[in-house]
């Protein structure tokens, strides 16, 4: 699997549908503190047609572990970046889940000559912009026990492990949360990398700059999100020029384990109209 010296760090890479000729696309897992592993396991429809490459993103997964203070929005943009120039492509979609859309995000502010499509999945744009109203994309009370799971820092990889699988009822609406633990089998977690990830979406916001972007974007999420309720993509496709929202009704944060069906159809679609034309 290929290590990439990306950045100042070595950066890990793996991809599908390879010998596929349609628009490349990166994944960027959530997290952080996690890594491909459970996304390159259940995203394998998106690889018939196009090659996928699936990151973990520095000091994630099998990448390298360079200084946390490294770890910011802005350079896990740039190391995806770096991994398509690895990969030598030029265009490509980028699909961020949880995490990974707000980096996706920075990538696409960052690099909008980069992008044919960008496909944010139970995301948010981040803290607030400039005089924005707060209760505006505000959801329900979280459920009771959740702020209880969320509380506390992680004190060792072990442990993050742990809490991940505390978190997962919370996760899910309507899967059992004992069938999906397995999916995260052979998944590096880390702790260090999960703390400064908090850290740094404490002072992240794409919110003032979404009106710049131009490229055909798509916003997946299931209206049962108790950790992104599902307005928070409204709240990004509200300030884009080319976005469309898919709510889907009977899932939680990670709408493809819950309702495949529907997911990949929706993003299937979406990329035959915007990027995919022939």
């Amino acid at each position: 699997m290929p290590q990439a010296a990306i950045n100042g760090t070595e950066i890990h890479y793996v991809v599908d549908g390879s010998d596929a000729d349609g628009v490349p696309m990166l994944v960027l897992h959530g997290g952080l503190g996690l890594d491909h592993v459970l996304y390159r396991r259940t995203l394998g429809p998106l690889a018939e047609d196009r090659p996928v490459v699936f990151v973990d993103h520095r000091g994630n997964g099998r990448s390298g572990r360079p200084p946390s203070d490294t770890i910011t929005m802005e350079q896990l943009a740039d190391d995806a970046v770096g991994v398509a120039d690895d990969l030598g492509m030029d265009r490509f979609v980028v699909l961020g889940h949880s995490y990974g859309g707000f980096i996706a995000q920075e990538l696409a502010l960052r690099h909008p000559d980069r992008l044919a499509g960008l496909i944010l999945v139970s995301t948010t744009p981040g803290q607030l912009g400039t005089g924005e109203d707060p209760d505006r994309y505000a959801g329900p009370p979280p459920p009771e026990g959740l702020l209880e799971a969320l509380m506390g820092l992680p004190s060792s990889d072990a442990d993050f492990g742990r809490a991940i699988d505390r978190l997962l009822p919370f996760y899910m609406h309507r899967r059992d949360p004992a069938d999906v633990s397995p999916l995260f089998d052979g998944t590096i977690f880390d702790a260090a990398a999960a703390i400064q990830g908090f850290m740094v979406l404490a002072g992240w916001s794409s919110v003032d700059r979404l009106a710049t972007l131009r490229c055909p974007t798509l916003l997946v999420v299931g209206r049962e999100d108790v950790m992104t309720y599902y307005r928070q993509s409204e709240r990004i496709a509200d300030r884009l020029a080319n976005a469309e929202v898919a709510v889907l009704d009977e899932c939680g944060h990670w709408p493809w384990l819950e309702e495949p069906d529907a997911f990949f159809a929706s993003i299937q679609g979406w990329l035959e109209q915007q990027v995919d034309p022939t």
